[in-house]
């Protein structure tokens, strides 16, 4: 019975063990408004081409600027990061939000699902810039969100550094 009890349980382990690992790898899931989504990318499309920025582009809607690269794997949906960043409403000099060694769960349902796809596009010790769509931005049903006071309905910009998983 012990024999049993023990090979169920191995057995158990390695399917929980699979399918944590699955969901580790898919994108969260977004529910925007389309229509106002093309218009915020179209906004970040508009403001980059205007300032002279090179972009890269995520299917997402998210846009992105490499400063430096960094090395190695990148984290997945269920991994833990340490980050240096700072938000600005885009176009806006002023920082609504920054910090320094900031530890964050991409796993955790509080994490805005616009903040977990761009950080999955880092690898360890880059820095990016990221322009967010204010679409992206929004947790329904959490009321608590992080990054903490995202501007509601603004795109935006981070500065971030991943300094590790």
């Amino acid at each position: 019975m012990i024999k049993y009890l023990l090979s169920l349980s191995v057995i158990l382990l390695g399917f929980v063990s699979c399918q944590s690992e699955v969901q580790c790898n898919e994108s969260p899931e977004i529910s925007a408004d389309q229509a106002n989504l093309e218009t915020q990318i179209s906004e970040i499309e508009s403001y980059l081409e205007s300032e002279g920025i090179e972009y890269r582009t995520h299917p997402s809607g998210i846009r992105y600027s490499v400063i430096e690269s960094g090395t190695g794997n990148s984290p997945n949906f269920c991994s833990g990061v340490a980050i240096d960043y700072e938000g600005r409403v885009l176009g806006n000099d002023e920082v609504f939000i920054s910090g320094i060694g900031t530890q964050i769960s991409l796993r955790s349902n509080q994490v805005v699902a616009g903040f977990k796809i761009a950080l999955s596009l880092m690898n360890r010790s880059a820095e990016y810039r990221l322009f967010i769509p204010g679409e992206l931005l929004i947790n329904k049903g959490i009321s608590e969100v992080v990054p903490r006071n995202i501007p509601d309905g603004d795109n935006v910009e981070f500065r971030v550094r991943l300094n590790s998983y």
